[in-house]
């Protein structure tokens, strides 16, 4: 289905009102998804096994079937204000396991941390599912929306943590996750670069990460 200009301005007015930076709509065509993205979700990621992630999403394979059912997808990027500098971009998935000894650097890990829980949580995933909402209002029936990484309806009340049901049980907001782009094997930085735009580079040097999402419209 054609994204009429009228329903493009009514999901850029809500995705700004719920604390998007842009959006941008493309082709689905040009969503690039590989079967190796995966092996970072399985190998040095602390979000594997989170309930919007593998082995919980379908596969490869399988998504890049559903996905060839699909016209159009949104584009939306989401404000951050969370700065890292270079060391704590540079070692964040070691200091997850090791913190490092540094107490200042140690409390900038843990600030960047709570910050990304707390973004997902509150803005980043509540909406998403609002602009998939829409879209649904709008006849995109088979509308879906994407999370950035990781759930985070399970975070602690002071975000030093998730208590995701896991592999120990049944999803505790079933109706409220959405599948991780990189789970689903989504390439975000050859994706970016074939609508012309570029992702974020690493590590970061006191500048803040660029969270982005995908809405599938068909």
């Amino acid at each position: 289905m054609k994204i009429n200009d009228e329903n493009y301005r009514r999901l850029e007015e809500k995705a700004k009102e719920l604390g998007a930076k842009s959006i941008r709509l493309f082709p689905a065509e040009n969503i690039v998804v590989e079967d190796r993205t995966i092996l970072k979700c399985i190998f040095g990621c602390n979000g594997y096994g989170s309930r919007v992630c593998p082995p919980f999403v379908p596969t490869v394979d399988e998504f890049r079937k559903m996905l060839a059912d699909y016209d159009w997808a949104l584009l939306v990027e989401w404000k951050s204000e969370n700065v890292f500098t270079k060391e704590v971009s540079e070692n964040f998935v070691k200091f997850s396991t090791s913190p490092p000894e540094d107490e200042t650097v140690k409390q900038q890990f843990y600030d960047n941390l709570k910050t990304i829980m707390k973004d997902r949580k509150e803005t980043i995933q509540p909406g998403v599912l609002e602009l998939e909402k829409l879209a649904w209002t709008l006849g995109y029936n088979t509308a879906l929306a994407t999370f950035p990484g990781m759930c985070t309806w399970c975070a602690t009340k002071d975000y030093s943590g998730v208590n995701c049901a896991g592999a120990s049980g049944p999803c505790h907001h079933p109706t409220l996750r959405r599948p991780c782009l990189m789970g689903l094997g989504v390439r975000m930085d050859k994706t970016l670069e074939k609508i012309g735009s570029q992702l974020q580079k690493f590590p970061m040097d006191d500048s803040a990460p660029v969270p982005y999402t995908l809405i599938l419209l068909d």
